[in-house]
């Protein structure tokens, strides 16, 4: 779920509940088997989950479930924790500048310590987020898409008008080899060349065959762009013996995807939220060393970051591909030849 990178922004109590509610929404627990899961005592637990519980968000039976009558959705629900915690309120009013500045200071001490992971910080003065401004507007995009029911045309325009009479600088030309391509985007979504740009790239991240589409024009311009990504790739392909074309043609993509972010000035946190249980294995580590150590472009990123960012998008090409294969043969094929960079549990 991309909206996993929302929980860096809430208290610890707020992270607990959101990860017993997508426990809970698979099947039903006690609650010593939570606290196993969570890896906290049982009394914490039982006080999340009465709190959640007054709430109507969860009921106990015989174990403790969702409260599906209640709570028509998974999303809903979640989206009812997060904007309910402190921490993400406090975020919310600085992100569209309406900050107070007669905030408690503590609690704006606490959200700067978790901003910064993202190169953000709190301006009292202002009442806004400072930082890079591609940073700040791709939050914007992806808090409309994740909270709000619009559709792409309104979440651009939304922004927009928001940055109208701000100062934003247009993205290095060097990224759009095809002037014509992003001519046709502000056309379409009648934008201002102001910050057109930005949606471009919001755009290309979340439709795969236009960001497929782009990388072939960054690799007819022989762009620099592109040649680092067939650098990183070349890295790769010295440890992955790719099982079938399409699964070096999805990685190709979503490495390029990644890149882009990169040379967008996005912190590898932002795209790629690493859950705190999740284990990369080794291979991924030595990959992340050497592609640091030969590509400029990493020299910002964290190798343990960029080792979380290469096991998700080999992860989500692996299970492209198995999606695309339902033929049991060729299924088991490509699980084996995975089997060596994937952790067991993720085959479940």
């Amino acid at each position: 779920m991309r909206r996993v990178i929302w929980q860096r922004i809430t208290r610890k109590k707020c992270q607990r509940q959101l990860q017993l509610i997508e426990l809970l929404q698979k099947e039903c627990y006690c609650v010593s088997e939570l606290a196993a899961k969570i890896k906290v005592s049982s009394k914490t637990i039982l006080r999340d989950l009465r709190e959640l519980q007054q709430k109507n968000y969860v009921i106990k039976k015989k174990l403790w479930q969702i409260n599906w009558p209640q709570q028509r959705t998974y999303e809903r629900l979640y989206r009812k924790i997060i904007l309910s915690d402190p921490y993400f309120q406090l975020f919310q009013q600085y992100l569209w500048q309406c900050g107070s500045k007669n905030t408690n200071y503590s609690q704006v001490k606490k959200l700067n310590q978790l901003l910064l992971e993202w190169n953000l910080s709190v301006n009292l003065q202002t009442g806004s987020l400072m930082g890079e401004k591609a940073v700040i507007i791709h939050l914007q995009i992806r808090y409309l898409r994740d909270f709000y029911p619009c559709n792409e045309a309104e979440i651009y325009q939304q922004v927009q008008e928001y940055h109208r009479f701000s100062s934003s600088n247009f993205l290095e030309k060097e990224l759009f080899p095809n002037t014509k391509r992003l001519e046709t985007f502000i056309k379409k979504f009648e934008l201002l060349d102001l910050v057109a740009s930005y949606f471009f790239l919001d755009y290309t991240r979340y439709h795969y065959q236009i960001c497929s589409t782009f990388y072939l024009d960054h690799q007819r311009y022989q762009t620099n762009l592109y040649q680092e990504v067939s650098q990183a790739l070349t890295i790769v392909e010295q440890v992955v013996d790719w099982e079938i074309q399409l699964t070096k043609t999805i990685f190709r993509t979503k490495l390029f995807e990644l890149f882009l972010g990169i040379y967008q000035g996005l912190p590898l946190t932002i795209s790629y939220y690493p859950l705190k249980e999740m284990k990369v294995a080794e291979i991924f580590c030595l990959l992340s060393k050497k592609m640091k150590q030969r590509l400029p472009i990493l020299r910002n990123c964290r190798v343990d970051e960029l080792a979380v960012v290469m096991h998700t998008i080999f992860s989500a090409s692996h299970w492209s591909v198995l999606a695309l294969n339902p033929e049991l043969k060729s299924s088991l094929l490509i699980q084996e030849r995975y089997q060596a960079f994937l952790p067991f549990s993720e085959g479940k």
